[in-house]
């Protein structure tokens, strides 16, 4: 396994691999914005579109970008997130929006 880092400086970047709308591309544009994008209420939007997406890694990473924008930017809409989280049924995810919940406590109380 290769490792690599995603790191995104633009909107636009993002918006090109999202367009594409693979599974795979969707995971890293969501992993490089988070990295790079400064504008943490853009990177809630735009993890909080995919946190009910079918595919269960997708969704998976979007709900742990989650975690990411409070650690890095100790900001988020804590309502909007909770309203959204409620909402999602998949009982696989169930757990690590539990943990994430917990991060967005640790880092924005």
């Amino acid at each position: 396994m290769i490792y690599e880092n995603y790191s995104f400086s633009t909107k636009s970047e993002v918006e090109k691999l999202l367009s594409h709308h693979d599974n795979d591309d969707i995971k890293k544009a969501i992993i490089g914005a988070i990295n790079g994008i400064k504008d943490w209420e853009w990177l809630q939007n735009l993890c909080l579109n995919y946190i009910h997406n079918p595919d269960f890694w997708v969704a998976k990473t979007a709900i742990t970008g989650i975690s990411d924008i409070a650690r890095i930017h100790r900001r988020l809409n804590i309502e909007k997130v909770r309203n959204s989280f409620n909402q999602v049924s998949n009982e696989r995810l169930q757990p690590i929006i539990k943990s994430t919940l917990d991060d967005i406590k640790i880092f924005i109380g």
